[in-house]
Parts: structure tokens; sequence; C-alpha cells
């Protein structure tokens, strides 16, 4: 029985490929639609990275969260690692939640959902967003890194129970964040793949454990205009088809071993991220193409969040990026039904050197209220007004239909 399985996991697998080789364009029309189609009543999003926002001095949430709501904000995407918020897989950090409680409830005053996402894990080495290779067999150290990880998820969501959307881990085709424990770019993308379907699976029983009614979102994955996106979205389908995954390895028999991409995801995400000009046909040809992969594999409609999108100014100018994000909320919305949210990346630049990328990051709708972190317009080269809106947050209010001050945070 368990060698018939696997044989018939194996062709439905090969069946499903080459229907997505095939193309699935228009058999929408004879799915099952139970999964939903997005609900574009929460479309308009932004991502609101809080470590870049808690400098000593003048921040003020309360403000921040006022100027989403004023800005048309109806979702954001909030960083919610476990790493900060946890001391260790069972035990929460009680100051550090403390402070996410009180921006969720402001959150909540304003009407706007929150989507939690964590890209953090807890591990012997120096990344925290590091990822041990890959090894099912009982006993192993990838297995203890794996129950930590349904453990850590677990406690976060219990602790959360006013968060009803997480997504799981951040662009896990991406070798910045699947790189090992230590920072290393070791991992291939079959590798990553196979990594991420456990993830997804051991994240969603953690979280459907503590709230069974919470909604999984698949870490976004890149990749957009090279077809990496396609590729990794099949290749964790033929997994979860595979019948080799979805299970506590080491405690659980293979045989119970989840087929159901539900048990992984229920929301899937990517990151279409453009370079280039902006061109509204092929933008939406390209998201399909993502899209018919979910529909050839799952045999079904499955709402879809892009969780970042956004048009840095050290690429496009700030007039340019603006009507960039008029155009792009024109054609989801007209023709892009699938789509719930756009995260857009994001509210605020973040102008400190010492940022990740080893640059300032420009990609915000404001320019950085922070007053001690002065920085010039790379435009005009004229120092910017801290915490004033640029062209591209009139863009987005105004195709949000909102109303309000977009400059309470400049000074006064």
């Amino acid at each position: 029985m368990k060698i018939h399985n696997k044989i018939l996991a194996a062709v439905l697998t090969a069946l499903l490929a080459a229907a997505v080789l095939l193309g699935c364009a228009g058999c929408a029309e004879n799915l099952d639609v139970s999964g939903g189609i997005g609900d574009q009543a929460w479309l308009y999003g932004v991502c609101y990275p809080e470590n870049e926002r808690a400098y000593d001095g003048n921040y003020d949430a309360e403000a921040e969260v006022q100027l989403m709501a004023n800005l048309g904000v109806k979702t954001v995407r909030t960083w919610m690692q476990i790493r900060d918020l946890l001391v260790s897989p069972t035990q929460i950090n009680e100051a550090a939640c403390a402070e996410a409680h009180a921006l969720l409830a402001l959150y909540a005053r304003h009407g706007i959902r929150a989507v939690g996402v964590s890209h953090t894990n807890f591990n012997a080495g120096t990344s925290q967003s590091g990822k041990i290779a890959r090894d099912p067999s009982a006993g192993s150290e990838y297995v203890a890194w794996l129950e930590d990880y349904y453990t850590a998820w677990k406690t976060l969501v219990a602790e959360f129970p006013e968060v009803d959307y997480w997504e799981i881990d951040n662009e896990t085709n991406n070798s910045v964040f699947m790189n090992n424990i230590y920072g290393e770019a070791v991992f291939n993308q079959d590798e990553m793949a196979a990594i991420s379907t456990d993830l997804f699976y051991y994240a969603s029983r953690g979280i459907h454990e503590s709230n069974p009614d919470a909604q999984t979102v698949m870490g976004g994955l890149v990749g957009f205009q090279s077809g990496r996106i396609k590729t990794a979205l099949e290749r964790i389908y033929q997994n979860i088809q595979s019948g080799g995954y979805g299970y506590f390895y080491g405690r659980e028999p293979a045989e119970s071993s989840s087929t159901d991409a539900d048990d992984y995801f229920q929301i899937v995400c990517w990151h279409p991220y453009i370079t280039g000009a902006f061109n509204r046909t092929v933008f939406r040809t390209l998201n399909d193409e993502i899209y018919e992969v979910v529909l050839a594999y799952e045999g079904k409609h499955k709402k879809v969040i892009f969780s970042e999108i956004g048009f840095s100014n050290e690429t496009y100018s700030e007039t340019l990026a603006a009507r960039y994000i008029t155009e792009m909320f024109s054609v989801i919305e007209e023709e892009m039904p699938y789509v719930e949210s756009v995260l857009y990346f994001k509210l605020f630049d973040y102008a400190d050197p010492s940022y990740w990328t080893g640059s300032y990051s420009r990609y915000g709708l404001f320019y950085d209220p922070n007053p001690d972190r002065s920085y010039t317009n790379n435009e005009t080269d004229d120092i910017v007004t801290p915490g004033a809106p640029k062209p591209q947050a009139f863009a987005f209010q105004q195709a949000a239909g909102a109303a309000g001050d977009l400059t309470i945070l400049q000074p006064a």
C-alpha cells in the first residue's frame, strides 16, 4: 500500500507538472472557488518594519499609525520576529511583547489588519535567519531545529491571538534569507525549496494549534521577471505532492504525510518587484502565469498576497514611482481578482548608512521621520524634510480613495 501511494503521488505530480507546462489559461471558470478570491477591501497595504522605527527620541507610534489611516492603508505587514519577541522557543520576551501588543492595538483602532511576519529562528549559529541543511532522519540536527521552529511559532501565535494572518519566513528562494546558520549562501534552489516546504508545514502546525482560525501565508517568493517565482512554486508543490513531506519527522509515520497544500500555506505570496519600466500588460501576464501554477496544482482558487513590492528612488524618480504606483493598483483592481493585499515596501525611507544593504533605503512613501538621520533628495540634492510625504504617498492615497493630512510627522 505504501509503495502504491508513492507511485500514485509520483504520477499525480507528473500530470500536474504537465498541466503547468501546457498552460492553464482560462481554466479558472471551471474550478472550485471554495478557497476564495482575494477580498480587495484589504488591498491597500504597506510594510512597516518596526525595528527601523524604534529610535531614541521623538518616535510616535500613534502618529505613525494615524498617518497610515490617513493614507488609506487597510493592511500592514508588521515585523514580529521570533528572535525579538521570544527568548526561547517556549518563552516570550515580556517587554518586547508588550510593545507589540500596544502597536497591534493601534492598528485595530483604525481598522487596519496586521499580517505578522517572522524570518528569524533559534539556531546555534550567527545568522538569525540561517537555515540548516535538510536531513529528515530521526534524531538529526535538522529535525531538532524544525521542532524548535514549530514550537517557537506555536508560542508566538499563542501570545498574539489578535493577529489572524501570519507570513512564514521571507523570500525562501533567496539566499539572503535562505543562507546557513553562519550567513553563508550554500543552498541551491532545490535545497531551498525542500527546506521551505518543511518550514511552511512545521510553522503551520504550530500556528493552527495556537489559533485554528489563523490564516497562514507562504513566505513571499522572489524572481518575478526571471521566472524564479514560478520555478520555486512548482518545486514546492511537487514536494508537497510527493508524500515525502508534511509530517513530524521521527515521531509520526511517513504514511501520515499531508499532500494538501492548505496544510502548508492557505495564502500564496510573492514579491513582484520589477526592473525597468512598468508595463501594465506585462505585469498582469507575468502574475497570471504564476497564479496558473497555483490553479494547476491545487485545482481551486487561492488568495494571493504581495507582501512586498516597491519602487526605489535609487532607480526611479519620485514622479515616475508615483505614476507606477497608480498604474500598479489600477491593473490589480481591474484585472487581478486573486490578489487580496498589496503590501507596499515601504512606509518610510531608512536613511541609516549602516542599513543591511550597505546604503540608504529609498523605497519609502515618506522621507525618514527621524530628524537625526539627515540626508538629501538624490534628484535635487536638497536636504529632505523629515517625515514629509513624497509624490508616491499622494498617489497611493488617491488610488486608495482616502483623505487626510499626510504631513502630520513633519516638524512644526
